[in-house]
């Protein structure tokens, strides 16, 4: 059963134009989404009196705009503002709350080039691939030639976003340049292992060998591996195959094929959503730095 959303608060007769992200706001939870989707975009300019007193006038939530109108005269921060009217509201849960203010924490020391990767990761973490693509590619055509780190880092994340869509090739030269921009160990080790789920196991062994470099981070990948597959085996997962795997040969035959037939139709679902979520500009973590 989905969660239940109580309105908060009343209709406005008139909106409030969120400059950053130009677009009017009527209630409570239109203002908390704006607020939450764009976090990365936000700074102090948004402890606004003029928001407290739309909150107090035309959502007729005066409990609310008084804890504003003291966080903007103590002079807080976005995230402290922000986080306010989350809570206040309930729209989101206490983990997401928290993501956002992490968020706007991070703006107070980030330059614009930061603060669009920020973005890109925000879509990437929230699986819109395809969204967060087009912002690393942005970004990429506009940042100077000397900001060698932030680049690697970005061409890391573009290659953990390809991984996200199974596009390997595209993952594999992005993690490559990554690599190249500044011998990016993490990017190198992510290179490798696309390299190790592409390539027939002795074509693998042959190139890592015959290279020093990649020679010595193939056993920390193999290394990381095993762990995976470890912490895999003991997962209730894995447990719970295991036994539906059984079932499979027992009397208990039919609870396999309607299970596995769940597990299929969840996987055609899942994929329907992100070909139309594609469609629509929306497609809509581990490994980003």
């Amino acid at each position: 059963m989905n969660r239940v959303i109580i309105c908060v608060g009343k209709v406005a007769a008139v909106p409030f134009y969120v400059d950053k992200v130009f677009v009017n706001v009527y209630t409570a939870e239109e203002l908390c989404y704006v607020l939450y989707e764009n976090a990365f975009l936000l700074d102090r300019d948004i402890c606004d009196k003029k928001l407290a007193e739309w909150i107090d006038k035309q959502l007729m939530l005066p409990d609310l705009a008084r804890e504003l109108y003291g966080l903007i005269n103590a002079n807080a921060s976005a995230a402290a503002f922000v986080g306010t009217i989350l809570t206040y509201v309930g729209y989101y849960t206490g983990d997401e709350i928290a993501k956002a203010e992490s968020i706007l924490k991070l703006n107070i020391s980030m330059n614009a080039f930061e603060k669009m990767k920020a973005k890109a990761d925000f879509l990437v973490e929230n699986k819109h691939y395809t969204l967060a693509l087009r912002e690393y590619e942005q970004l990429l055509s506009v940042l100077p030639d000397d900001e060698t780190a932030l680049r690697s880092r970005i061409l890391n994340n573009m290659g953990i976003t390809y991984m996200h869509l199974y596009i390997f090739e595209s993952a594999e030269r992005c993690f490559l340049r990554a690599y190249e921009c500044d011998n990016n160990e993490m990017a190198y080790k992510h290179f490798l292992a696309v390299k190790r789920m592409r390539l027939p196991e002795n074509d693998y062994i042959r190139e890592v060998t015959d290279q020093e470099e990649a020679y010595k981070v193939s056993i920390l990948l193999e290394s990381d591996l095993e762990k995976a597959k470890h912490d895999f085996d003991e997962s209730d997962e894995a447990k719970k195959l295991k036994e539906l795997f059984a079932a499979r040969t027992s009397p208990d035959a039919p609870i396999y094929y309607e299970e596995m037939s769940r597990i299929t139709e969840g996987l055609k679902d899942d994929y329907k959503d992100f070909v139309l979520d594609s469609e629509r500009g929306n497609a809509n973590t581990e490994n980003i730095i």
